[in-house]
């Protein structure tokens, strides 16, 4: 992100700060700081919480959120663990942004305004009031409700008396802070479970090759590629093993904006990117260059020019045939190690399968476009675990940052939904930022770090294994290992930036 940006955004948080600390001089009575957010608070709801909290249920909710979040404890530090030994051997340009670490929409890049707005203040709310209604099922009183304000308003609270909850009992108090990050994570389990089955419903309207990203001025994401010349496209196979002649003016039949469209272009592979330090860095060749020919060989498609590079080798002499703004030129190129190329410049992408393998240092696209089947991206939407649990998981959290959440409006016309699109689309997206920030919210406060929810949690829970254990002065020892694992979680989350931007 540009400097500039975050600087302005750092601004921002500066003066909103300010303004959080004079309010807490003044000490007004409903209008206090709660940390770097602020607090607008009222009595009403109180009724409606210690209502609700009669129900006996709420006791087996209490002692089935201590586990869920001991359990969810555990894997979110080990997931912290696996991310700091990824992290090593990744190449700088792979730093993540540092605002992609502020769950707030507006800030955080990935989180859109809209929908991020309506998953937080939703998974706020019932973080909040599932503390409510623990403390009130347990005998603990509370203070007030509110809005809880940062820059925007990001949720609501409940505030109970913190000396009662002090001198309460300990499984009381591990009720009461697990309830909030359980109710997350439960409620992330429901959205996810309605928007998988509303994109489940969801058809291709016609078959084609789908546009994703698009350096050609003739032809836009989102577009759906039905032909090239007179060839007909029903999927990428039929693209990436097309057989044109590279260089020449085609014409390309599409559906833009469900309309049909024809278009003309260059047909052939494309050149879209030169790295630095390689033998096509080195030997000028420019994006914008268009394949003809490798040694005598018209390269006529994708397939056809990874498969020659994947059996090319290193010191391997290579003849290019190139056409850029009209003009044939010519490139003879001696190919470099694979291998020590990567193990250079970008060691956590390297592979032993490299060695000895020839690299021109060119990344490539036919017609200048990045494609794809639209049913496989509806179906890396819909249907994510097909490839595994795990793998379907890291699809799903991952979608924003594949430009799929929310799921864009260009898409979105390639796609028959069961009711009008204009409501669907909507409400597709909803539920997905409720499902997001609602796993990411529980998986943060489950975390072994005071102030946070599992930071308490884990503490009173130390302390009664070591009571039990009759280890002397319990809960000074749980404090102080609490404390410890506390700055590793710190640590940790703090690691991937500090090697990828300062080692």
């Amino acid at each position: 992100m540009d400097f500039t940006i975050i600087l302005e955004i750092l601004i921002i948080i500066f003066i909103w700060i300010i303004f959080v600390y004079y309010i807490g001089t003044k000490k007004y009575e409903k209008l206090k700081p709660y940390g770097p957010a602020l607090m607008m608070s009222t009595e009403r709801g109180r009724k409606t919480i210690e209502r609700i909290s009669k129900k006996k249920f709420w006791d087996y909710y209490g002692v089935s959120g201590i586990y869920i979040t001991l359990i969810a404890m555990v894997f979110t530090f080990a997931l912290l663990i696996w991310e700091a030994i990824l992290v090593i051997g990744l190449p700088k340009s792979a730093a993540p942004n540092p605002l992609a670490i502020i769950g707030l929409p507006g800030i955080n890049p990935y989180i859109p305004v809209s929908y991020g707005i309506i998953g937080l203040i939703i998974a706020v709310v019932i973080h909040e009031f599932s503390h409510g209604i623990q403390s009130a099922r347990n005998s603990i009183k509370i203070k007030s409700l509110g809005i809880l304000w940062f820059i925007i308003p990001v949720g609501a609270f409940v505030e109970p008396d913190e000396e009662q909850i002090e001198k309460s009992d300990k499984k009381i108090r591990m009720k009461i802070f697990a309830a909030g990050p359980t109710t997350n994570l439960i409620a992330m389990i429901i959205a996810l479970l309605i928007f998988l089955l509303l994109m489940s419903n969801v058809s291709v309207a016609q078959e084609g090759v789908l546009v994703v990203n698009s350096y050609n001025k003739n032809i836009q994401p989102g577009d759906l590629i039905t032909g090239i010349g007179n060839i007909t496209l029903k999927n990428i196979s039929g693209i990436n093993n097309i057989n044109l002649n590279p260089g020449e003016n085609v014409q390309v039949k599409l559906i833009r904006n469900s309309h049909p469209v024809k278009i003309n272009t260059i047909s052939g592979v494309w050149v879209t990117e030169v790295l630095k330090n390689t033998p096509a860095y080195n030997s000028g060749i420019k994006p914008g260059f268009i394949f003809l020919k490798v040694n005598n060989m018209v390269i006529k498609n994708i397939t056809f020019f990874y498969n020659f590079m994947d059996n090319a080798t290193a010191n391997e002499r290579l003849n290019f045939i190139f056409l850029y703004n009209g003009n044939t030129i010519e490139k003879n190129v001696t190919l470099i190690d694979k291998y020590a190329f990567y193990q250079s410049y970008a060691p956590g992408y390297n592979s032993p399968s490299f060695k000895g393998k020839g690299f021109l240092g060119v990344t490539v696209m036919y017609m200048n476009i990045s494609y794809s089947d639209p049913k496989n991206i509806i179906s890396l939407v819909s249907n994510p675990f097909s490839s595994g649990p795990v793998t379907g998981m890291i699809d799903l959290i991952a979608l924003p940052f594949m430009g799929l959440a929310p799921f864009p409006a260009y898409f979105q016309s390639v796609y028959s939904t069961p009711f009008s699109s204009w409501l669907f689309w909507p409400v597709v997206n909803i539920f997905y930022w409720i499902f997001w920030l609602n796993l990411m919210l529980g998986l943060t406060n489950v975390l072994p770090l005071i102030p946070l929810d599992g930071g308490y949690v884990f503490k009173d829970y130390i302390s009664r294994i070591l009571s039990k254990i009759r280890i002397k002065d319990p809960d000074k020892t749980a404090y102080f290992i609490s404390i410890a694992l506390s700055l590793a979680v710190v640590f940790l989350i703090l690691w991937q930036f500090i090697y990828l931007d300062f080692l």
